[in-house]
């Protein structure tokens, strides 16, 4: 036995030794050296040991660039309870901002391509007309828009590409995303990046469980993800770029919520992960994000809950007393959340947060080339460039803002559409669809002498801005702070246009009716999908 092992052995060495000398004539010492390397790291502990070495110099740089003790045990970050005060803010991005003028001083030879002049001080003006208009007449959000605007313009033309460049924007990153875990309920091991907008948001976990999935299971040939009908299309484009099978459930009629006996049903060994909303957009409903998260579990999926639209307003309505289903990182099974700052976090556009309940599922977001003549490249979302003025301005609302803050404006917003919402009930006609638990709903029309359509159109002449939708046919509602003042009026003017419709039926279909009414007598998607690609290029033509 032993001269059997020992001729093996021998075997090995020579051919081993007959390679090396052909990598010896073909690529001399240095490719010798690089074959031995990789034999080495093929050994068994050995790609452990690598991983230790590692990380050691990981946290030394981190912790010798940050100045940052790496060791401490990592504790989120809540928003205030109470807001900060602007002075108080304009205090510390004085002192951020003073030690981050590299190119301002011409020392610094990448990343911001801009200087001063008039360019620069219409860009700000503009960015100050943006935020005046878009909050103005509520004066509760007077200290917020100016924190906001403030830090803004002094970061606009920074880039959050390279954070040991600008240390600022980490800081800004790490702590916005910091506050929102502890706002969804994680703990110490919950991470996650800032993005440009619940899309890439959304794109951003797509990717990361296709490539997890590339990693843990790879009998996976043709990945998918279920989800119901009701999900946002984003969803769809990121299936499409990365492509991964988006597998819809048709949602109930009524309760607009998903057979959860077909939800799983559609579940197979190809499916990568599972998702739901936290509500879903054209209706604001809850999933059944427990019963699902029990799926999740029991088939061994990760489980991404998509709360971009009422992230930033669901968890307050719970803190006053609204009964919310849980949702968030409470729930065991969840692994990721979607939450956008520049909806009800009332953040600039565009800035959205991606949360992993772990670094470990995280990684696989990140994207990294090594062999690149320009030097060793990382980034952590879809952008390369991210402008900074939207992480600064993000950081100063939400502490602007505070936990007080929030509750009160989740307060307000929560009446006014309770107040728009029984207001359509009202109307004989008109019904608010499902159950609705936060602040937007979706109405249909139960009388076949109009449509929503038609509605919608009537209330353009009078002004009003409607958002219709389909699958069901109806009218989108996220109630705003503005909407505070004007609800009355809106209401007004929806039962004036439902009496009118009554009393004088519209035969002849023109606006939004024509071109939705046209669509629902098309039966194939794919010929609706053409006609918004061809009207897209027609809106755009330059």
């Amino acid at each position: 036995m032993v001269a059997i092992f020992a001729a093996i052995y021998n075997a090995v060495v020579a051919l081993i030794s007959i390679r090396l000398i052909a990598i010896w004539v073909e690529s001399g010492v240095a490719g010798v050296l690089k074959a031995l390397a990789v034999f080495f790291l093929t050994l068994p502990g050995m790609k452990s040991l690598l991983d230790v070495f590692t990380q050691r110099e990981i946290k030394g740089f981190v912790k010798q660039t940050f100045s940052e003790n790496q060791e401490t045990t990592r504790e989120l970050i809540p928003i205030p309870e109470k807001g900060v005060n602007v002075e108080d803010l304009r205090k510390e991005l004085t002192s951020l901002k003073g030690s981050e003028n590299l190119s301002e001083e011409g020392k610094l030879f990448a990343y911001v391509y801009t200087g001063t002049g008039d360019h620069i001080e219409i860009q700000k003006d503009a960015f100050r007309k943006f935020t005046q208009s878009n909050l103005d007449g509520v004066s509760s959000f007077s200290d917020q828009r100016e924190a906001g605007s403030l830090y803004f313009e002094a970061f606009m033309h920074d880039n959050a590409l390279n954070p040991v460049i600008f240390p600022s924007l980490r800081k800004f990153e790490n702590e916005v995303v910091s506050m929102t875990a502890h706002m969804l309920h994680g703990d110490g091991n919950t991470v996650g990046s800032v993005t440009s907008g619940g899309t890439e948001s959304i794109l951003m976990a797509v990717k990361t469980y296709r490539d997890m999935a590339r990693k843990n299971m790879p009998h996976v040939k043709r990945p998918n993800l279920v989800a119901p009908s009701s999900l946002h299309p984003a969803f769809d484009k990121a299936g499409h770029y990365f492509d991964v099978e988006i597998r819809h459930v048709a949602v109930d009629t009524v309760t607009l919520v998903c057979d959860l006996d077909k939800y799983e049903a559609a579940i197979d060994e190809n499916t990568i992960f599972i998702a739901a909303s936290a509500p879903s957009y054209p209706q604001a409903i809850m999933d059944q994000i427990v019963d699902i998260a029990k799926i999740a579990t029991r088939r061994n999926l990760p489980f991404h809950v998509d709360a971009c639209y009422g992230g930033f307003v669901t968890p307050w309505l719970e803190k006053i007393g609204h009964k919310i289903p849980p949702w968030d990182y409470r729930v065991p099974g969840v692994t990721s959340i979607s939450a956008d700052l520049h909806k009800y976090g009332f953040a600039t556009k565009g800035a959205s947060v991606i949360t992993y309940k772990n670094e470990a599922i995280r990684k696989h977001q990140f994207f990294a080339y090594s062999k690149w003549s320009g030097g060793l490249f990382a980034s952590p979302t879809m952008a390369g460039t991210r402008p900074g003025g939207h992480l600064a301005a993000a950081w100063a609302v939400l502490r602007c803002m505070g936990q007080d803050g929030y509750k009160n404006m989740a307060e307000k917003l929560y009446a006014t559409a309770e107040k728009m919402r029984n207001g359509i009930n009202a109307i004989q006609g008109l019904q608010v669809l499902g159950n609705p638990l936060i602040t937007g709903f979706g109405f249909a029309a139960t009388d076949k002498r109009f449509t929503v359509f038609q509605i919608a159109d009537a209330m353009g002449t009078r002004g009003w801005k409607t958002e219709v939708q389909m699958h069901p046919d109806s009218i989108h509602c996220t109630v705003l702070p503005s909407h505070v003042d004007s609800c009355d009026k809106w209401l007004s003017d929806l039962r004036n246009v439902v009496s009118d419709l009554k009393a004088n039926p519209v035969t002849e279909k023109n606006g939004v009716a024509a071109m939705y009414g046209m669509l629902g007598y098309v039966p194939e998607n794919a010929i609706i999908d053409d006609f918004l690609i061809d009207l897209f290029s027609d809106i755009y033509r330059s």
